[in-house]
């Protein structure tokens, strides 16, 4: 096994710091059988092991974000195989409706992209204060205490955070 450059795995280590939970909480909204989720948070820093120069991705972020939504179709596409073979003409219309069919799955990636630049858009301190409520469910009251600015501070982020990224993801341009 061939080992990574040293700024390489620093910001591997980084990313799996920063992203694991996130990423199983992304995972776990989507699936009904949560512990895939553990297995496809590997698979994306697999993914991201393979990549080379992380260093020069200018929204890593995001791509981390892009990387977990090809995995997820990467992992519904095998699903949708391996059941189609073992039961095959078994799926109805509704069950095709309400899996990850190809269009489903092009306006979900769609979405996620558009709430990434939206997320981007985001003045810096508003952007950290959305991302820590919601990627990792830091409360108000504590990103409050941490940023050392009042509650109401933190309210106000999050009320525009919420207002534009609604506008964002309302208008597919």
């Amino acid at each position: 096994m061939r080992s990574l450059p040293d700024p390489h795995h620093r910001i591997l280590d980084d990313l799996a710091n920063r992203f694991r939970s996130p990423l199983k909480r992304f995972f776990e909204r989507r699936l009904k059988d949560r512990p895939d989720s553990d297995d496809l948070v590997q698979e994306v820093f697999v993914r991201l092991t393979r990549q080379g120069q992380l260093d020069s991705i200018e929204h890593l972020d995001a791509y981390v974000f892009q990387v977990a939504a090809n995995v997820l179709r990467d992992h519904a596409r095998r699903w949708s195989v391996r059941f189609e073979e073992s039961h095959p003409g078994d799926l109805d219309e509704a069950e095709i409706e309400g899996g990850f069919s190809p269009e489903r799955v092009l306006l979900g990636k769609e979405s996620v992209e558009r709430l990434i630049a939206g997320l981007f858009e985001l003045p810096e301190k508003t952007r950290v204060i959305f991302s820590l409520y919601h990627f990792d469910s830091v409360s108000q009251v504590e990103i409050a205490r941490r940023l050392g600015i009042s509650l109401s501070t933190v309210e106000k982020h999050m009320g525009r955070a919420n207002a534009h990224l609604l506008k964002v993801l309302g208008d597919p341009k």
